[in-house]
């Protein structure tokens, strides 16, 4: 499956290249807006919360003529999700999820600067941690936390797609807005879990096009 999804990736770049007419190029960076899409009979999954995160990175754009493109990207995002236990208000957690990821989105141009969006994407966890607070743990900084890495539980490659709007300027200027929806559950499978958590992210970006 893995091999399907990179050999996928690695086409959708190669036929951009091929049928380039013209190159943009450039760093973006963003906020992220977070949650995980929950089915289960885990209690503690049932109170997740939006968490407010960040991406950067770079991406490249092949501009195919006057109104398509493919804008392959290359990002850091961390994702996640914040809990907490109904009745209990010193208990909160926090999943917290960081990867590398490369969505390919296909660029339909409606007028010369507004822009629809698409496309699948692939992202590789770096990290994965629990990060809980309650009078059980006190940091150093008087605030009471725990880190606990979660990594070994949560499948190492995430698949989804991406949809949205974008706007690009005249002077090279790029804004964006996508929904970023993941398809795989990220937790590896387990005899006695059966609980299902997918990500799940808007993400709102500015960046700024070279030539």
């Amino acid at each position: 499956m893995k091999r399907i999804i990179i050999t996928v990736f690695l086409s959708l770049i190669c036929v951009g290249l091929s049928k380039a007419q013209d190159l943009y190029f450039g760093p973006k960076v963003g906020a992220n807006l977070t949650n995980i899409t929950y089915t289960g009979d885990t209690e503690f999954f049932t109170n997740n919360q939006m968490k407010l995160s960040s991406h950067l990175g770079v991406f490249a754009e092949f501009v195919l003529n006057d109104m398509f493109s493919v804008q392959p990207e290359l990002l850091y995002s961390v994702k996640g999700a914040r809990f907490d236990i109904a009745g209990d208000e010193d208990f909160k957690a926090a999943y917290v999820y960081k990867y590398i990821s490369l969505p390919i989105v296909a660029k339909y141009y409606v007028t010369e600067e507004i822009t629809i969006e698409a496309g699948p994407q692939v992202a590789y966890l770096l990290s994965a941690k629990n990060i809980e607070t309650s009078t059980v743990y006190v940091t150093s900084l008087g605030k009471e936390a725990a880190s606990i890495d979660i990594k070994d539980e949560i499948q190492p490659y995430d698949f989804g797609a991406t949809a949205g709007v974008g706007y690009l300027t005249k002077t090279g200027f790029y804004i964006s807005a996508r929904y970023n929806m993941g398809l795989l559950n990220t937790f590896k499978e387990q005899p006695d879990i059966s609980d299902t958590l997918k990500n799940g992210a808007i993400q709102l970006s500015v960046g700024f096009s070279f030539q």
